[in-house]
């Protein structure tokens, strides 16, 4: 099921003001992450960069506590500096798993329900997001099944003419100035097609809409959540939107015929896609959705619907095996990099793949990489 949906989600985000680091605990781990020396990873990922058109990938790997980290080909194909486990790189709707976890916390407070009405928390009246009577649930926003377009402006006729490579520079004119305010004056124009709950379909604007519902529920920024109660905790210093990286810090990314893509920093859609992060960063996100007896974190991997043979949680896809197993897994894609994080609880292995490079299919080239890393760990136990 991985496979089949990958190239779509991509292409979904195509078609999927931080004023510095939150502040670190003075327990809280450095950022170094020890580099992996095992042969056969650094095999396969040797392989991966080679092969045309991978450009660089990093590689962390989170198992029964310990973390290491791999990275192979170049951050920037002008300098052929190599990528280090503090690179950074965009990691595209790995950004919604973020809100996700923020949305599990306020059910947990009792701040809203998965089930309740999103009209509850918009700020005006929307009669018509429902079908026949049925409501879109908050939980609908997180589980992919809200029915609602993947952009606002929903307006696919601006982009039907122009080639591939012309798309991005076109989709950043259309939100470089695109209020909040010129959002919810377009949703007003939504019609659902279906009842909402049952029908996966990838959303820009269903993660934008649960980033600003939590703001309602809390009172206070999205970004001040993130940096309170993810980034903070667990020292995620790297982790930011574009305003607060360094520009040195960051890959050059890449599509699939070697062109440099533009970033992706575009104000009304960070919240559903615009986080950047470092391998060394993202193990320690890892880290935390490994541990089930975290309440917020089992109810996100709790499954939410059934559909189309996809399982979804919070935002987290769940395949399970025929031992019964849970994988549990997202993609990411933006422009000119691809992402791919990966959980097995039951063996307490996680593992995130940064590339910077991005095409229909760079992100099944991610999954395949990850299953036989996880493969070959579980021959070496």
């Amino acid at each position: 099921m991985r496979l089949a949906l990958l190239a779509a989600a991509l292409l979904s985000l195509l078609a999927c003001n931080r004023g510095g680091p939150p502040p670190r605990s003075p327990d809280a781990p450095a950022s170094a992450c020890p580099i992996g020396t095992d042969p056969e990873i650094r095999a396969l990922g040797a392989a991966f960069v080679q092969s045309a058109p991978a450009v660089g990938v990093s590689i962390g790997i989170q198992r029964a506590g310990a973390a290491e980290c791999y990275d192979f080909g170049v951050m920037n194909r002008a300098t052929g500096a190599p990528p280090t486990p503090q690179t950074v790189y965009e990691i595209g709707s790995l950004t919604k798993t973020f809100a996700s976890a923020l949305l599990a916390r306020a059910v947990l407070e009792q701040r809203l329900q998965l089930d309740d009405d999103i009209r509850r928390f918009l700020p005006e009246p929307y009669p018509d997001l429902e079908f026949a009577g049925q409501p879109i649930r908050v939980v609908h926003l997180a589980n992919l099944t809200a029915e609602l377009p993947n952009w606002l402006p929903d307006r696919p006729e601006l982009f039907a003419d122009l080639k591939p490579e012309e798309i991005p520079a076109a989709l950043l004119a259309v939100h470089r100035d695109y209020s909040r305010a010129d959002f919810y004056r377009d949703l007003h124009q939504v019609r659902l097609a279906a009842a909402p709950g049952s029908r996966p379909r990838h959303s820009n604007v269903s993660a934008q809409l649960l980033s600003f519902i939590l703001e309602r529920v809390y009172g206070r920024p999205y970004e001040a959540l993130l940096a309170e109660f993810i980034l903070g905790p667990l020292a995620m210093d790297r982790t930011a939107f574009h305003a607060g990286q360094p520009p040195a810090s960051l890959a050059r990314g890449y599509d699939a015929s070697g062109r440099e893509m533009p970033y992706v920093d575009m104000q009304d859609l960070k919240l559903a896609g615009g986080l950047t992060s470092t391998s060394a960063d993202m193990l320690k996100y890892v880290a935390f959705q490994l541990d089930e007896t975290r309440e917020e974190v089992a109810l996100g991997h709790r499954v939410t619907v059934e559909a189309e043979g996809d399982a979804i949680g919070l935002s987290w896809h769940i395949d399970r095996g025929a031992a019964g197993a849970p994988t549990i897994w997202h993609t990411g894609g933006t422009f000119g990099f691809s992402s791919y994080l990966v959980l097995h609880p039951a063996r307490e292995l996680g593992l995130v793949l940064l590339a910077n490079e991005s095409d229909p299919q760079s992100q099944t080239r991610l999954v395949e990489l990850a299953d036989r890393i996880a493969q070959h760990l579980a021959a070496r136990d």
